[in-house]
């Protein structure tokens, strides 16, 4: 009798478990599958991605038109060397280009930096990030150069190149080939 009684007792509690089991499973199931939602609800879901294409569409990296004649070129830049995320598309740079003395060259021969061009128009910016946060940064400046400011550009871009913003309405120009000499920021300095 106690063997029938064990039996019996064993098969209620096993029922019980794979029930109590089997509820457990659907639970975690269902709260990892998402919930039917009404006509209401299922709109919602299908508007985020619009906002969000919105927001990317605001800053949407437009070119500006280039003048008949000039074409556009692309040059890297770094936050520093990009005027700290000031320069905007239709904005007016001046390029700099640091150059390095070459090595087997004579001992006179230093160090400098040169404009390479002046009066730029920037026609648009590359964004290295989309967060809203890290929209000033850039990584690529798009200008409008003639053929042959784009060879002088292409050239120098082999240097470190620099950006200098100008104010708006600026367009004087300075002398052509306007450069300093390392030696030239050391007199009086060190050079006596």
């Amino acid at each position: 009798m106690k063997t029938k009684k064990l039996w019996i007792w064993s098969l209620v509690f096993g029922l019980f478990a794979t029930g109590a089991l089997y509820f457990y499973l659907q639970d975690v199931q269902q709260s990892n599958q998402p919930v039917n939602a009404s006509e209401d609800e299922k709109e919602e879901p299908e508007e985020e991605p619009e906002e969000e294409l919105e927001s990317e569409e605001e800053y949407a990296n437009d070119l500006e038109e280039i003048e008949e004649g000039k074409r556009a070129m692309t040059v890297e830049v770094t936050d520093p060397q990009g005027v700290a995320g000031f320069v905007e598309a239709g904005s007016y740079i001046d390029v700099v280009a640091s150059l390095v003395a070459p090595e087997e060259g004579e001992k006179e021969q230093h160090d400098a930096g040169s404009i390479v061009l002046q009066n730029v128009k920037v026609l648009a910016i590359g964004h290295a990030a989309d967060a809203e946060e890290e929209r000033d940064r850039y990584q690529m400046i798009t200008v409008e150069v003639t053929p042959k400011e784009g060879l002088a550009l292409g050239f120098a871009s082999k240097y470190e190149l620099y950006m200098m913003l100008r104010a708006e309405g600026d367009d004087k120009k300075e002398e052509k080939h306007l450069h300093i000499h390392e030696d030239e920021l050391h007199e009086g300095v060190f050079i006596k």
